[in-house]
């Protein structure tokens, strides 16, 4: 019998000690307390990542459909190479959502590395003219971008969220306003 399979009492009346196998309920106890252990063990290894936000591009819409490539620079501060199967997207400004979307695109983070990563995010004309008449009279406009990264392995994903602020000078380039071309947004 190997050591995880036996357990050890004292006789009552000679004060030597008998050896015997545990009982099939304490075995389980025993294996569920070990896969807590080491599950809590894979959680503490878990990547620290960091995201910022570095540019933003129309792509191909329709009327009631608009459409954006999120362009950001991922950052790996573990010890480990992180080894992902796509990414999770959400854009607010000021607040409310305004585009979400996903990217299945498998990607690597070297250890203490970062890596560009894109995903389209969409959203809709109603929720696009909801944001533009709340935001009539301000020069500058908050963001935040949040989402999670999808692991190829355990933990299964990452949560990661930035904010900053966008000009309007920069948001009106970016959805073409007064006629003209849409045109790429960099941030970085």
């Amino acid at each position: 019998m190997g050591l995880n399979s036996i357990g050890i009492t004292q006789r009552a009346r000679r004060g030597s000690y008998a050896i015997r196998p545990l009982a099939a309920p304490a075995r389980r106890a025993a294996l569920g307390i070990a896969a807590l252990v080491l599950l809590l063990t894979g959680c503490a290894t878990q990547p620290r990542m960091d995201v910022a936000l570095v540019g933003l591009a129309p792509v191909e819409s329709t009327l009631l459909e608009q459409r954006l490539r999120v362009d950001f620079r991922l950052q790996n501060f573990s010890e480990q190479v992180v080894r992902a199967t796509g990414v999770e997207v959400t854009l607010n400004v000021n607040g409310q959502r305004l585009a979400r979307g996903v990217d299945n695109g498998a990607f690597q983070v070297d250890r203490l590395g970062e890596t560009r990563v894109s995903a389209v995010v969409s959203t809709s004309l109603f929720d696009v003219a909801r944001q533009l008449l709340t935001l009539q009279d301000r020069e500058t406009f908050s963001y935040e971008l949040t989402g999670r990264v999808y692991l190829d392995g355990w933990p299964r994903s990452v949560p990661f969220s930035r904010s900053g602020e966008i000009s309007r000078g920069d948001l009106a380039r970016l959805v073409g306003a007064g006629g003209r071309t849409p045109q790429p947004l960099r941030l970085d």
